[in-house]
């Protein structure tokens, strides 16, 4: 295995992308596992990027967009969500270190390490934020929408990492952060013509959350790989750990905030059902089982699954809630696509142009 290069930090896909859900964003090295005997794992790992990302989108507008009496809280369900995450940390952290080891491990990381765990306080306070704002966005936005916009966490990663790290961004780079701009702003000048959306629903208010949310999911990350740079060395499940500690409380405190008055006359859990607690466990286990395996796959790998993901929400999008894409939506959602590919692939963008001369 090559070694992790510090400088090239890939957000996932949902970061929120873990983003893609206030997953913490770790090096991500630039060599892939190749051997013959794992080419069944890099095709099931494609299978469930691609399944994760367009089921999360669909879920959590489809929790939001159902003609129900009881509609739940999604400041709780950030809440919970934060629970569950938790709870599959707390597990993997006991499988990798043995029962036995389990309580030493978190004292001596957690406990023993206040200034190392007040690093990501910062980050987890954000994501928090973020992952409310995700559902506010996707309470006013059909998925596909959702979906696309919410590509602009690449836009904001970019910018951020040009501004906190000093990074510099090849012409390719920047030639495919315009057209994801050009094509986000296609797709957001259809109006919906969703008939199964909520009739308060508006797609202003969806767009701007969408918008918010992946500033702070760019800043986060760029702002989380410059304050981890040369901490002791932390397993992936122990940072999320980590980050339990200030996400939970925020996330808490934002329901009182927020809806404590409703909570406290109808319940914490009103209106949750099985589809709400699926939502959740799938945010949950979402973003970490794809920041688990991501090493398996390679960038072309990520963004193919991010693509068909695209279309997916779509024709989930037109099944479940009727949604009818025009040309102009369609042309935007293939805009954004081929702007993921350049934008990590941008020696392809550079070829293009040097055929263009001769």
């Amino acid at each position: 295995m090559g070694r992790a290069d510090t400088d090239d930090v890939q957000p996932l896909l949902h970061g929120v992308d873990g983003e893609k859900n206030g997953v913490v964003r770790l090096p991500i090295e630039r060599t892939v596992v190749r051997e013959p005997g794992n080419t069944k794992m890099r095709t099931a790992i494609l299978v469930w990027l691609t399944l994760q990302n367009s089921i999360h989108t669909l879920l959590i507008r489809y929790s939001r967009a159902r003609d129900i009496d009881e509609m739940f809280t999604s400041t709780v369900a950030v809440f919970m969500t934060e629970i569950v995450k938790l709870i599959m940390c707390l597990v993997l952290v006991m499988w990798e270190e043995t029962p036995r080891k389990f309580l030493a491990t978190i004292h001596a990381q957690v406990i023993n390490q206040p200034g190392d765990t007040l690093k990501v306080c910062i980050p987890a306070m954000i994501y928090t934020i973020q992952n409310n704002l995700f559902y506010v966005a996707a309470s006013h936005l059909d998925a596909a929408t959702f979906m696309i916009t919410s590509q602009m966490k690449i836009f904001t990663t970019a910018i951020f990492s040009v501004i906190i790290l000093g990074r510099t961004l090849s012409r390719g780079q920047w030639a495919a952060l315009l057209v994801l701009f050009v094509g986000v702003s296609l797709v957001q000048s259809q109006t919906s013509n969703s008939s199964g959306g909520p009739r308060d629903q508006s797609p202003f208010i969806g767009f701007s959350a969408v918008i918010v949310a992946c500033c702070l999911s760019g800043f986060a990350g760029i702002y989380f790989e410059k304050i981890l740079k040369g901490s002791a060395p932390v397993s992936l499940w122990m940072r999320n750990v980590q980050m339990s500690v200030f996400a939970i409380p925020a996330s808490m405190i934002a329901v009182l905030v927020q809806d404590g008055e409703f909570v406290q006359s109808h319940g914490l859990l009103y209106g949750f059902d099985n589809i709400v607690w699926l939502t959740c466990f799938w945010y949950g286990i979402g973003g970490l089982s794809v920041a688990a395996c991501i090493k398996y796959a390679d960038n072309i790998a990520k963004n193919f699954a991010t693509s068909v993901a695209i279309l997916l929400s779509t024709i989930g999008s037109v099944w479940l809630f009727g949604f009818v894409p025009s040309m102009v939506f369609m042309l935007g959602a293939a805009l954004v696509i081929l702007s993921i590919f350049l934008y990590s692939n941008p020696l392809i963008f550079a070829q293009m142009l040097s055929r263009q001369k001769i």
